[in-house]
Formats: C-alpha cells, sequence, structure tokens
C-alpha cells in the first residue's frame, strides 16, 4: 500500500461482492455483482518443512499453495452458477447438472476500516486464480414463528495469479530468482486507481520490468 495509510484498528461490513470470468482470448470480462454479502473467510494453505543436518535445524522450506475460503451470501447468484457450470437454463427451468470443469475466475469485495484516527475508508480487494470446486450449501428452516431467512455458503480456492511488470511479463524477485504469486490485491484510499479498482479486475503489476 502506498504510504499514508492510517493502521485500521478493525475491519468490518463486507459487501459488493462481485465475480469476473476470463475471457477467451485472455483478461477478463467486466465484474458482475453477485449479491448481498454475510461473510468472507479467508485461510492460508500453507505449510514450512524443516530440514535437519547434525542434529540441528539447518534450512526451512515454505509450501504456500494459496488459500481456501467461504463465501457466505444471502442468496444463490443464478448467473454465477451458470458461469462456473453448475447451472443450465431449460424451457421448464434452471437444472442443476454436474459440475465438469473448474474455471478461474476473480473475486471482488469491500470492507470498511476503522482507523486511530476516526475515519472509516473502505479497503477493496481483489482475489486472483479463484476457483469453486464445489456447489453452494442449502439450507431452508421453517422452525418458528417468525421468518427464518437462509445464508448460503459457497467454497473457494485462490491459487493467484503471477506478478508482471510493466513490460507485461512476469516479474521475477532478484532475491529469490523465482516469479512471485499474488493471491489478493488491496487497495485503500491513498493507493493510485482507487476510485476506479472495482470496476475492472487489476492486474498486480511491479513498476520494473522482468528481472526485479
Amino acid at each position: 500500500m502506498a504510504k499514508g495509510n492510517e493502521t485500521a484498528l478493525i475491519r468490518f461490513n463486507v459487501q459488493n461482492i462481485k465475480y469476473a470470468m476470463p475471457k477467451a482470448e485472455g483478461g477478463f470480462e467486466k465484474p458482475v455483482p453477485y449479491g448481498t454479502a454475510i461473510k468472507m473467510a479467508l485461510e492460508a494453505d500453507s505449510t514450512v518443512k524443516k530440514i535437519y543436518g547434525d542434529g540441528a535445524p539447518i534450512a526451512s522450506i515454505v509450501n504456500d499453495k494459496g488459500k481456501t475460503g467461504t463465501m457466505t451470501t444471502n442468496n444463490i447468484s443464478d448467473d454465477f452458477e451458470e458461469a462456473v457450470g453448475r447451472l443450465l437454463k431449460t424451457p421448464q427451468g434452471l437444472a442443476s447438472i454436474k459440475q465438469q470443469k473448474n474455471i478461474a475466475f476473480a473475486l471482488y469485495f469491500e470492507v470498511k476500516n476503522l482507523t486511530a484516527g476516526g475515519k472509516m475508508p473502505l479497503a477493496k480487494t481483489w482475489l486472483y486464480g479463484v476457483t469453486s470446486p464445489t456447489p453452494p450449501s442449502e439450507t431452508y428452516d421453517q422452525n418458528t414463528d417468525d421468518i427464518n431467512e437462509s445464508s448460503f455458503e459457497t467454497a473457494l480456492e485462490i491459487a493467484g495469479i503471477d506478478l508482471v511488470g510493466n513490460d507485461d511479463k512476469v516479474w521475477v524477485d532478484e532475491e529469490t530468482g523465482q516469479p512471485v504469486r499474488v493471491w489478493k490485491l488491496t487497495a485503500t484510499p491513498t493507493d493510485e486507481g482507487f476510485d476506479t479498482f472495482g470496476d475492472a479486475v487489476v492486474i498486480p503489476k511491479m513498476n520494473e520490468a522482468q528481472g526485479g
């Protein structure tokens, strides 16, 4: 993030979920609103392998496979389910079908921050290389005199994309000699392009060309 951002004391109120499907020729389609959000839970899928020699640790190798997550919403987006190959429109209605593909897309959401200065700026986030391996869980209740609204959980796997340089080639970290994998990108108001950050998928890019 750019300098000048205040440290967030808390983050709250996930909102404005969108998804962007890939284009056949590369890049992404225009983001489409998913529906109203309840929760976005992300967990790191990472382990560290410690290697020992002469009875002492001599190296540690990080195996960072990305993130897993759960998106909880007030309803299921039929358009999204159709886009990922789990729904099919028929003359008689929407058919839930066997999922035979696992399309990687980009996912967007926002949360509010509360800073030490009392400000409440938005934090906008893109997730990359996202797949939804299974259909959302569905539960419908009727066990009280009150209305029982349902919520729906969609499993997510976040594989990320490669960071690129300003030449659009894969950017290589000079220290490790390896490409850099980006799982998510978050912008706050002092970051460049913040106002339009959710209008299209933002590809993370370094100012330096390939090679860092």
